[in-house]
């Protein structure tokens, strides 16, 4: 599963393409769109129906209702559908293993077969903690860092 570096910039690139962003403020807000499904973490149900695409619909609804502004809603969902889809194609660790995409539509878990991103640890006790999740990042930066430098271009030239 991605890190929550991994996760903001995923929501970047996926709302960024949906609503072009003029002010860091905004690019903030996608970026914690993206990573806000993992606040599950503090209520000890991590991957639950926080990790799902109805999820992402509840987002939509939510932002478009306190903006008034559909794109806006779009693009919430899009940045926080991207912690699903990240999380998917990342690499779990911890029964039961990946995440409740299709929440409500079923409680069953998923995960792909191809393990694009590695896990991160939460074992800060442990000696090989930093370097463990720097290797990680890396990945991290190096898959989703040009997609993002593209969308942000792409984007500024519409």
């Amino acid at each position: 599963m991605p890190s929550p570096i991994g996760h903001a910039l995923g929501g970047i690139a996926a709302g960024w393409a949906i609503a072009p962003v003029k002010n860091a403020r905004n690019a903030v807000l996608l970026a914690g769109a993206g990573a806000a499904a993992d606040l599950d973490l503090l209520v000890g149900t991590h991957r639950g129906p926080t990790h799902s695409l109805g999820a992402a619909v509840l987002m939509l609804v939510a932002v478009t209702l306190m903006t008034r502004n559909v794109r806006w809603g779009s693009a919430a969902a899009a940045a926080w559908a991207s912690h699903v889809a990240l999380d998917w194609l990342g690499t779990d660790t911890t029964p039961p293993i990946g995440e409740m995409a299709l929440w409500p539509a079923t409680r069953a878990y998923y995960e792909s077969s191809l393990h694009l991103f590695p896990a991160i640890s939460r074992r800060y006790w442990l000696a090989d903690f930093w370097m463990f999740n720097l290797r990680a990042v890396v990945v991290e930066l190096a898959i989703l860092g040009p997609i993002v430098w593209a969308v942000v271009a792409w984007r500024r030239k519409v």
